[in-house]
């Protein structure tokens, strides 16, 4: 696949980051806090995208979506046990 533009990266960004404003519209609560799987911060329920039974923060979705559309990693399952 290939390293993608800068356009490319920009549009996953946004998509990420558009999740965040979808759950604030469906009532999710920012005082509910979640541990990130690949990071394992805390972060608020709002800003995390769920992978199946992985739920990423916003930034580490950004990551992982990004390096799946370049072919660096094929499942979330090898994104997430990466070092």
């Amino acid at each position: 696949m290939g390293k993608l533009s800068d356009l490319e990266r920009k549009a996953i960004s946004e998509r990420i980051r558009s999740l965040e404003l979808k759950h604030l519209q469906a009532g999710i609560s920012t005082d509910s806090r979640v541990i990130c799987h690949k990071c394992r911060h805390a972060k608020p329920l709002a800003e995390s995208v769920r992978y199946g039974r992985y739920r990423l923060c916003n930034d580490c979705a950004l990551r992982y979506e990004v390096a799946k559309a370049e072919g660096d990693v094929q499942t979330i399952e090898n994104f997430v046990l990466a070092e």
